[in-house]
């Protein structure tokens, strides 16, 4: 499945604990902004991380690419999008980004390859549900 043009929006308020001593985002922490936005995605499409958990099943990063463009800092109202770049049978690399919704402007961006595992950590499918939840949404669908 090639890359979605579709983006889930999540609009969140940079808050003072997440700041570092340069006055910005610590760098770090730009992985809890994608995690809450990954959250919200999933809500969204009517299949909550909680469900994937209650198949005694989780959704691991086992790979990750994060290019920080122009710093966030204490206060700013920023707005992080996920879009789908590939659906396989046991993984999903998403796509996120982090932008200044008011300037329309490019902050962090973040390529995201995850893979579903039991909770023996042994690779699973991806469920079917979830999968279908997820190409619908692609497609406008849901």
């Amino acid at each position: 499945m090639s890359e979605s043009a579709r983006k889930h929006r999540y609009l969140y308020r940079i808050p003072l604990y997440e700041i570092d001593l340069g006055n910005a985002l610590y760098h770090g922490n730009y992985f809890h902004l994608f995690e809450i936005a990954r959250d919200d995605f999933w809500r969204s499409i009517g299949f909550p991380y909680s469900r994937i958990m209650e198949g005694r099943m989780h959704l691991t990063i086992v790979e990750s690419h994060c290019r920080y463009r122009k710093p966030l800092c204490y206060d700013e109202e920023v707005q992080i999008t996920t879009s789908v770049n590939k659906i396989g049978s046991r993984s999903i690399i998403l796509h996120q980004e982090i932008i200044r919704p008011e300037k329309e402007e490019l902050c962090t961006e973040a390529t995201i390859n995850m893979v579903c595992v039991t909770f023996e950590g042994k690779p699973t499918l991806l469920p079917d549900d979830f999968k279908r939840l997820l190409k619908n949404w692609i497609m406008g669908q849901e």
